[in-house]
Parts: C-alpha cells; structure tokens; sequence
C-alpha cells in the first residue's frame, strides 16, 4: 500500500515538474533566442574580421586593441558618461520633485490632470517626440528660436552647434522619461505610512525635516532602483534622440557608446569592431551597476 502511495506522489511530482518547465519554457526560449545568444554571438564575432559579405576571418583581439585608436569610440566614451551625469536630474530629481509637489495638490482632479501631462511624453514613441522637438529646434522657423528673436537675441543652432547640440539631446531625453519615474517614487511616497509623518510633524519636525529624515530613507529602495535604471538605460534611451536629431554630430558631439556601434556595424559594416565595442559597452555598464548596487546598498534597506 505505501508503495502505491509513495509512486502516486512521485507521478504527481514529475506532472508539477513537467507543467513548471512547460510555463517556463516560452520563457527561457525568448532569453535564449533574443538575450543570451545574440551576446554570445556578438562576443565569437567581435575576434573576427567581417562585413556581412566577405568569409569570416579570425584575428584576435585586434578590435579591441583598435577601438581605442578611434576618435568616435574615445568620444563615445566620454559623452555616454556625460550622458549619464547630465540626464540624472531629468530621470531622478524633477521626477521626485514633481512627485513630491503632487502628492501635496488636494483638489484630485487637479492631481489627476497634472499626473497626466507629465506622463504622456512617456507613453509616445521617441521617434514622434523627436520630430516635434525637431521643429521645437529648427533654426527658421522653431518655437524656441522664435522666442528668441522676439526678445532681441540672436537664434541658436541647436541640433548644429557642437556646443549647444549635446545639451538638446539630455533636454529630449529627460522631458520624455521624466513621467516614467515620476510615477515610481509617487507610488513609493504614497506607501509610506502617513503615521510616521503625523508623530514626527507632532514631535515638532517641519516638512523639510520630516522629508529627509523620514520620507527619504523608507524611500531609499526606490531611489536607488530609479538611480541604477537611470544609468544603465541613459546610452539606450538616448540613442532614437541622437540618431534622428543629430546623427551623432557635430563633430562627434552627441555620439554615445549605443551609437558608435550602429555607425560601426550598419554604416561602416565593420561587424568585429561593433561587436568588440557592444562587448566593452556591456561591461562597462556592468561595471557600474555593481559599484553602484555595492555603494547605494541594493533595492534593500541601508541597516548602518
């Protein structure tokens, strides 16, 4: 009898082992195909020489010791790490900011209303911001140089000025994704009990005490969530911006590491220097992300 009990647990067993791998499998299927592969494959290539045409030939570790010779990689570089400083106010703090300042409208409706006109950007494609931006920016006819010229100054190239062109890409980017967070940290201030806010505003903290000294820790976690996505995402989401508005100039100017791989590999059609740079790229981000996980404590709670 014990025997049949024990070989009808273990039948039941192989059927829940069957049916997880079975809902797992799309899954692991999607990863390996669209994740883990094309990695591994951008890694194989990127000791090789080829232009999509000509027969793969094998040449070391020549792209990577070549990519550093280059002037569009160095510049890459640096800018993707501008990129990265200059984007964090749009992505981090208007964001808490705005959360902050709603949170405090009373009238719900007026709430709602203001919520919604931050986080539309979020919700169009960047293709189609882009090109109003482009027109916001043109030269003769934009909205800003418009403004410009009706208060006396002279008009600005925006798109066209090395000077000027790295600052209206960060501008774009941070308009669009500023409503993507903005819902993060209000979702984050609304879990905080009201409790601790109330005993600490009784014990005779003002509200800009009660917000460092209460509001901000217990936010910690998704601060630091916000942070970390904000940075390995800051080459990926400027790339649509750069390769419509500017192309990647003037003068190397707005290029980033995301966008030195497409210009390598699609314009080029130098596929083993794009694969050795997208290789540096991911370990570069990677890089950053455990520093930043190991400073800022994880998604958990700072206990020191």
């Amino acid at each position: 009898m014990s025997s049949v009990v024990n070989t009808r647990k273990l039948n039941t067993q192989r059927k829940k082992a069957v049916g997880f791998w079975l809902y797992l499998l799309p899954a692991i299927v999607f990863f390996i195909a669209f994740k883990y592969w094309p990695f591994i494959y951008s890694t194989i290539l990127s000791f090789a020489k080829w232009n999509f045409v000509s027969e793969l030939s094998w040449i070391g570790t020549k792209n990577y010791v070549s990519m550093f010779s280059k002037t569009m990689f160095v510049k890459g570089i640096k800018n993707t790490l501008s990129y990265i400083v200059f984007q964090l106010p749009g992505f981090v703090i208007f964001p808490l900011l705005f959360s902050t300042m709603l949170l405090n409208v009373k009238n719900k409706l007026a709430q709602s209303v203001y919520k919604s006109l931050l986080f539309i950007p979020t919700i169009l494609a960047l293709s189609i911001c882009c090109y109003v931006w482009m027109w916001i920016y043109s030269t003769t006819y934009g909205f800003l140089n418009n403004v410009l010229m009706k208060l006396g100054l002279e008009p600005v190239q925006w798109l066209t000025d090395k000077n000027v062109a790295f600052w209206s890409i960060v501008l774009v980017c941070g308009w669009k994704y500023l409503g993507q967070n903005l819902i993060l940290f209000m979702a984050g201030l609304m879990n905080i009990s009201q409790d601790c806010i109330e005993a600490a505003s009784i014990d005779g903290a003002n509200g800009w005490q009660c917000f460092w000294r209460i509001k901000m820790p217990l936010l910690w976690p998704t601060m630091v969530y916000v942070l970390i996505t904000s940075v390995i995402f800051a080459a990926d989401r400027s790339f649509t911006a750069i390769n419509i508005l500017t192309a990647g100039g003037p003068s190397y100017s707005t290029t980033n590491l995301a966008y030195v791989i497409y210009e390598f590999a699609f314009k080029s059609y130098n596929i083993g220097i794009a694969s050795a740079i997208a290789v540096f790229t991911s370990a570069f981000f990677l890089i950053i992300t455990i520093v930043m996980m190991k400073t800022l404590g994880g998604f958990g709670y700072n206990e020191e």
